[in-house]
């Protein structure tokens, strides 16, 4: 493969993992805005639909972002003080971090209804 077609491929894995992040980030923001707006008036069973989809939507959008960045920092001379050896796996655990918040997000709007219902004690 010529130096062109490495570079080539490489930007555009960087150009796929940075557009699953945008999706990824999608997601997200829709999760949280649903959970703002009308988690409080969701029954058990639609919060757990929802969470369910949001969470296997986010999770392969994780790996999708992650191996797209992976395999763009295998291309060319990585190494362990460059930016690109880093990247996937910075991206992943923030991505993951994010999926955590969100779902304790919808799970504090929740215990809030729930203590709001039951009274002062």
């Amino acid at each position: 493969m010529t130096e062109y077609e490495i570079a080539e491929l490489t930007f555009s894995l960087i150009g796929y993992g940075m557009t699953a992040m945008a999706l990824y980030f999608t997601v997200v923001s829709g999760f949280l805005i649903g959970a703002y707006m009308v988690g409080a008036e969701l029954s058990t069973s639609q919060v757990w639909i929802v969470t369910s989809l949001f969470v296997v939507f986010a999770v392969s959008l994780v790996f999708g972002t992650f191996s797209f960045f992976a395999a763009a920092s295998s291309f060319g001379e990585s190494s362990r003080d460059s930016v690109e050896y880093w990247l996937a796996p910075v991206i992943g655990v923030a991505e993951f971090a994010g999926i955590g918040a969100s779902l304790k997000f919808m799970f504090d709007i929740r215990r809030k209804v729930r203590t709001l219902e039951s009274g002062p004690s």
